[in-house]
């Protein structure tokens, strides 16, 4: 069975995570192929010999559909499989007028949590030609059924992953002495970390204005980069709190940096499936997150990790001195989340794709 994923763009983010650990888990898988609509100044690598990232770089070209209709005819794709808006349309347009017959899979990871008057309107206006939805969580399902109306029997749940072979405390505790020297992080700093888009909806400005509620000594991991960095800057010297802040930027080997974090904040005003939640987990380090959709259907209150009302910094500070001086606490969270993340693994999740593939014959194109 030959399947076409395509995507927007290969810049950084949690679809592009899924597609890396997709592809590179099948390097010798030959039916396998993705496409990318255009080039980013920062593109995750993928090594896998059926990657092609367009080398156009503007945003709406529609120049791709030529290369696209090329490829799907060489190669007898059977499937297409959308990752993120443009995807979509560009997914959908290829079945409406080259190719009716070619399964289709809109694959959402949580656009639809947005609101964005357009996309939803696509949604609804291309319903009749997917053949099935791809959703990141319940709530990620929940959203296609009362916004776009999709009939649930077209949604399937797929949660994300981590590769617990690279996310493995017995792989990565090597470098951590090495990474804390350069990073002068001092051996008594309780280190608090956020990887993940600095853009306005992921919160990370208000895990800045908790530091300042702080009753230990720390030190703050900001791994990430995007269009809020500055601001954060700025933030941070008006609190008086740079001179505690790390500013990691991109890190393609983030796995040796989670070694370094005794927990983690995810203050987003909302998740479909954060990469950052599975990669921490798989360490045991414990989440702080937002009480928002889905991440209060990840994060389990006290057992994995704590929830807080959105935007309450000092609710965030509260939870770290808490945790802070509750070491046993730290380590039952720790062990539950190593046991829990197993079913999320990497292997599983391939898994459980090619088990939707293999059933897509069988799913209805007009059911919505």
């Amino acid at each position: 069975m030959k399947i076409l994923h395509i995507i927007d763009s290969m810049g950084l983010g949690g679809a592009q995570t899924v597609l890396k650990g997709i592809f590179e888990s099948q390097k010798t898988n030959s039916e396998i192929f993705l496409f990318s609509l255009r080039n980013r100044e920062i593109n995750i690598e993928i090594d896998h010999s059926n990657v092609v990232i367009n080398k156009f770089s503007k945003k709406y070209s529609i120049a791709p559909i030529k290369q696209l209709k090329t490829l799907i005819r060489k190669e007898n794709i059977e499937i297409i499989h959308c990752h993120l808006f443009k995807s979509q349309i560009f997914g959908y347009f290829l079945k409406l007028f080259y190719f009716p017959n070619i399964k289709l899979i809109f694959h959402e990871h949580g656009e639809i949590f947005q609101n964005h008057i357009i996309y939803n309107a696509f949604m609804k206006i291309s319903r009749n030609r997917v053949d099935l939805y791809l959703a990141v969580s319940k709530a990620t399902k929940k959203h296609l059924i009362d916004k776009i109306k999709i009939h649930e029997n077209k949604i399937h749940i797929l949660y994300n992953f981590v590769d617990l072979n690279k996310f493995n405390s017995k792989n990565v505790s090597g470098n951590i002495l090495n990474i804390r020297d350069k990073l002068r992080i001092e051996e008594n700093e309780f280190v608090v970390g956020f990887v993940g888009r600095l853009s306005k909806i992921k919160g990370c400005k208000y895990l800045i204005n908790s530091l300042p509620y702080l009753k230990f000594n720390y030190k703050c991991l900001i791994a990430g980069t995007g269009k809020e960095l500055n601001k954060l800057k700025t933030l941070s010297k008006k609190l008086k709190v740079e001179n505690k802040i790390i500013f990691l930027g991109y890190k393609d080997n983030i796995y040796e940096y989670y070694p370094l974090m005794n927990v983690l904040i995810i203050p987003s005003s909302s998740e479909a499936s954060p990469m950052a939640f599975y990669e921490a987990q798989s360490l045991g380090i414990p989440v702080i997150g937002s009480d928002v959709t889905a991440l209060n259907e990840f994060i389990i209150d006290g057992k994995n990790g704590f929830l807080f009302k959105y935007g309450d910094f000092k609710k965030i500070a509260e939870i770290l001195n808490y945790l802070y001086d509750k070491k046993d606490i730290k380590f039952d969270i720790g062990q539950f989340s190593k046991e829990n993340i197993q079913k999320y693994s990497l292997e599983n999740y391939i898994k459980n794709l090619y088990q939707i593939y293999d059933n897509i014959q069988t799913v209805s194109g007009n059911n919505y």
